[in-house]
């Protein structure tokens, strides 16, 4: 057993150590090509008259030269190289074709740092269409590592809160890098009309605008989920946690009502390019926090979904059965009786399929209005049913679903080591289950009992809360990852410049 961990171990550290290899093999591809495209840099200046006669001076000369000079259209294509390191103003001066003292004069503040790579106040530096090449490359990576690992554990090890992380990275960071890489595609189409600063800009736009799109579709599943929530109170009776989907359908309804008010006051937030860097960041960060979380939703309900249709092998040895809320006679109510005959229609149908006979571990405590344990309620359903009492191993110590796996597998290894177990539970609650049946040491695969349409909703935001709140250190870490990111990306010009100084 030592020697299949340290194994394991060894092959997580490669795992590591070549995802972080390519991660470092991007970057310093990224920065070879910035250092080797920035020594030459274009601008394309405004051509009021389509003139052809054009004229460049140097405050300095021997720092930059003119590589080429050319109109295309309204604009003049203005090309030059460093040649060493210093400041020099470039002064380009456009005449008209009639009348020489008609004149269009664009001065350009520029600096050749000691790597070669050129600097303009106001167009920023040479290469930079290369960053966005390089955070194409990034997302793409990063996608490709995230789907990959998501691939195999939805084969082997599914039931976990990293499925959910990875599957949601996927998205994410998927569709930032379509983004970066349709605004490097634009950057060589349209090299005229695109600088640094726009190109930010529009970054943080189009995830605002992604965020934007979704705001009526959160007010949809808000008022969905509230529907849900009064016809689940109507009919199963009043409860807190059945209070919890209105909740949190009036912070999604607020939220998207704040969010609609605000664009509709500040306007200028929504326009393409905004003036103060520090607006671009902020904007890019709120955006792309908003979005991740929208991608974490989005995969937490598909895992719960696709946990929900999986249809487990049949050579189970045990049938956990995870126990709910008893009635006052003593007998199962709708919930858990359909967990119940959840497992009796996978028992049978085992039989049918390979005559394997499974045994069942109907697993609950007795709650304090409960005038039964909800195993030993369990256990006189099963055996209404006909099934044998010596095919029935109650435990009746359990008061969570934690404790559900650890007794419920103590009770299993203590019959047959290495034994298959089967978990039932509710449709919604597969995956949670699955990840406490984990925790407790227990390789164990779910099925559910269908439920009806008005609790889904709730139980399914209760659900994605608790995942959340199991591994919020991950989503911190993430989070502040994002903010890092949007902040060293908007600051390069700014870094460069100060280099340059």
């Amino acid at each position: 057993m030592k020697r299949w961990i340290d194994g394991m171990r060894s092959m997580l550290r490669r795992r590591g150590v070549l995802a972080a290899a390519g991660y470092l093999g991007i970057l310093l591809f990224t920065l070879l090509a910035i250092l080797t495209a920035g020594r030459r840099y274009t601008v394309y200046l405004n051509n009021p008259y389509g003139s052809d006669k054009v004229s460049v001076s140097y405050s300095v000369e021997g720092i930059i030269a003119s590589t080429g000079i050319e109109r295309e259209g309204a604009y003049t294509r203005f090309s030059f190289r460093g040649i060493r390191e210093g400041k020099t103003r470039v002064s380009a001066t456009i005449y008209s074709p009639e009348n020489e003292n008609d004149k269009s004069v664009v001065h350009l503040n520029a600096s050749v740092l000691p790597t070669g790579v050129i600097y303009l106040t106001g167009y920023d530096y040479g290469g930079w269409q290369i960053t966005l090449l390089g955070m194409a490359l990034l997302m793409l990576y990063s996608f490709g590592l995230c789907f990959r690992s998501f691939r195999r554990r939805k084969k082997r090890q599914f039931f976990s809160y990293k499925t959910v992380l990875d599957f949601a990275l996927s998205v994410f960071f998927g569709v930032q890098s379509v983004m970066y890489s349709g605004l490097f595609g634009l950057c060589l189409l349209l090299p005229q009309r695109v600088e640094n600063w726009q190109v930010y800009n529009l970054a943080g736009f189009i995830m605002t605008l992604i965020f934007l799109i979704s705001i009526p579709f959160m007010a949809v599943f808000a008022l969905f989920l509230s529907v849900s929530n009064v016809s689940l109170i109507r009919r199963e009776g009043f409860r807190r946690n059945n209070l919890f989907g209105i909740l949190i359908s009036v912070a999604l309804f607020l939220g998207a009502l704040l969010c609609a008010i605000t664009a509709l006051l500040h306007p200028d937030s929504l326009v393409f390019e905004l003036e103060y860097i520090r607006d671009a960041v902020l904007r890019t960060i709120v955006s792309s926090g908003f979005v991740y979380f929208e991608c974490l939703l989005f995969s937490a309900m598909y895992c719960t979904r696709y946990a929900a249709k999986h249809e487990p092998k049949y050579n189970q040895d045990f049938i956990v059965i995870l126990g709910c809320q008893v009635g006052r006679d003593g007998r199962p109510l709708p919930l858990l009786r359909g967990r119940i005959d959840r497992a009796l229609a996978f028992y049978h149908r085992q039989l049918e399929q390979g005559g394997k006979q499974a045994r069942f571990i109907p697993s609950g405590g007795k709650g304090g209005d409960e005038p039964v344990s909800e195993a030993e309620c369990m256990k006189n359903y099963l055996m209404e049913q006909g099934i044998d009492e010596s095919l029935i191993y109650p435990e009746t110590q359990s008061a969570t679903t934690l404790q559900n796996m650890k007794f419920s597998k103590k009770i299993a290894d203590g019959q047959k080591e290495n034994a298959n177990i089967l978990f039932s539970t509710t449709n919604y609650h597969i995956f949670r289950s699955g990840m406490f049946a984990a925790k407790a040491g227990m390789k164990a695969d779910g099925i559910g009992a269908k439920t009806k349409w008005y609790f889904w909703p709730n139980a399914q935001m209760r659900e994605f809360i608790g995942l959340l709140a199991s591994e919020w250190k991950i989503n911190l870490v993430f989070i502040l990852l994002t903010v890092f990111v949007s902040i060293l990306f908007a600051m390069i010009p700014t870094i460069i410049s100060w280099v340059a100084r």
